[in-house]
């Protein structure tokens, strides 16, 4: 008894500071501008590694650790291919031209290789081990039912307060950023992020989170008629937990409004219908005819609201900037379709590839669009497996929102919603590229992701078991022979 005392409190001490340590780069992550600074991301990589370890000591079951493997694949290839994209000589055809043209103008001896940086910039290996820690960190967590709505708890009031903050600091503050002066974006909310686009992303999670807590709230009334609603003390106390989770839901699309981002704004719109989608869904069991038939009406009537909101009415859903790069990354991976051009190395190859009639206002150090720069810097293949990967965690969470049955069902719709909202986004900007969202979004995937697999598990579960009690009463019916 001793020895399993013994064996059984480790196991928890680790379990407790993972899930802190967790809630912790969750909550202060988006603080520091977005965290941005190289200080910030060693900061926040060294904190998660330290998560990451202490969960291992998580117990997992078969389909979650097929999850990780499958992550952890990924990562490798991505890896291994940034480290070949370095090696001198690999493969002489791929290697980067600018070598042999410094070689003889500047008389360097510099061995070729396929990347235009000698090593691997420590921005790009930043935020990759950033991703790998956010994403395991999370998923250790959500092996927990309780660790993992204690999460997400968090994440919801963090993010309210962040866009509470916004709006106070938009009022009283508008042109500081924290302590420091606003230099882009005057009159836009961007709470603690530099970047409106980033800020509109990260608040429409938050929104996501409340709207789907406050649907779930009001599902679970119980009533029968109008008249009768407010005459059950337990529908008072639901009454007004509903209104205080729609206030806070009201307050971050308040927020999300006030950033002027159009990106921001459809992509959130369409994270949420499709969350409030699944939780529907998943109450009524409709036939597949009829939610593609309300998806679609849905859809009409979002594109119509936003069509005259804000920017989108004034200015359009892109600008032509925006377009005329995309042109130009198209180039890019057309030239070297394989290997890419290297990690990080964007912002180095972009000058070259920039006309005379794009507009010198700005610096365009990166992309706008996350899988097309991935695309220039690491091959169309990595590219490729990474949208699979993507496609593949939506797969698992809606089919996980649309079975399960019990309280993680809001969970998981909301964090369908919010892997929605940012894969779109994504497409268009570079969110995803900002450590203070990137953190954010790798928990709570991963946590999703890991209560996703833990459900599918517990559904197979409870239909063998079901399948096996009918098998019993079918062996019980039979007659018995007395030959």
């Amino acid at each position: 008894m001793i020895r399993r005392r013994y064996l059984k409190f480790p196991v928890e001490t680790f379990k407790s500071i993972q899930l802190w340590v967790t809630i912790t780069a969750l909550t202060l992550a988006p603080l520091f501008f977005g965290s941005v600074d190289q200080l910030w991301v060693a900061t926040w990589t060294i904190l998660l590694a330290i998560s990451t370890l202490c969960g291992l000591a998580a117990p997992m079951g078969i389909r979650q650790t097929r999850v990780m493997t499958g992550f952890l694949a990924v990562c490798f290839a991505y890896g291994l291919v940034a480290i070949l994209q370095v090696v001198p000589h690999l493969i002489d055809q791929l290697d980067d031209p600018i070598w042999q043209r410094a070689n003889d103008l500047l008389g360097f001896n510099t061995l070729p290789r396929i990347s235009s940086r000698a090593e691997i910039p420590p921005v790009a290996i930043g935020h990759f081990l950033l991703l790998v820690t956010s994403f395991m960190s999370g998923f250790f967590v959500g092996t927990s039912h309780r660790n993992a709505d204690l999460l997400i708890w968090f994440a919801r009031y963090s993010i309210l307060s962040y866009a509470a903050y916004g709006l106070v600091a938009l009022v009283l503050t508008p042109n500081m950023l924290l302590w420091a002066p606003k230099v882009a974006y005057q009159g836009s909310l961007t709470a603690t992020f530099v970047n409106h686009n980033t800020a509109a992303t990260f608040i429409g999670a938050g929104a996501i989170l409340w709207f789907c807590v406050g649907f779930a709230s009001l599902q679970s009334f119980q009533y029968s008629s109008i008249r009768l609603l407010l005459l059950s003390p337990s529908n008072e106390k639901l009454a007004f937990n509903l209104m205080l989770r729609l206030a806070a839901a009201l307050t971050c699309f308040l927020a999300l409004l006030l950033t002027g981002s159009r990106g921001g704004l459809i992509c959130s719109s369409l994270g949420l219908l499709a969350a409030i989608g699944l939780m529907i869904a998943n109450k009524l069991r409709p036939r597949l005819w009829s939610i593609l038939g309300w998806a679609g009406l849905a859809l009409v009537v979002v594109a119509v609201w936003l069509s005259g909101a804000g920017r989108i009415g004034s200015h359009g859903l892109f600008d032509d900037g925006r377009w005329t790069v995309y042109g130009f990354c198209i180039e890019a991976i057309g030239q070297r379709p394989l290997l890419g051009a290297g990690a990080g190395t964007f912002a180095d190859l972009f000058p070259s590839l920039r006309a005379a009639d794009l507009s010198s206002w700005g610096v365009w150090d990166y992309a706008h669009s996350t899988i097309l720069e991935m695309a220039v810097e690491m091959g169309i293949p990595i590219a490729a497996m990474v949208v699979i990967a993507a496609a593949a965690s939506l797969f698992i969470l809606v089919r996980a929102a649309l079975r399960s049955k019990d309280r993680s069902q809001t969970s998981l719709a909301a964090i369908t919603g919010i892997a929605v909202l940012s894969y779109l986004h994504s497409i268009i900007d570079f969110s995803l590229q900002i450590p203070g969202y990137l953190i954010v979004f790798g928990i709570l995937l991963g946590c999703g992701l890991a209560r996703a697999s833990s459900e599918q598990t517990t559904v197979q579960r409870a239909r063998s078991g079901t399948s096996n009690f009918r098998e019993i009463n079918r062996s019980s019916e039979r007659p018995v022979s007395l030959t």
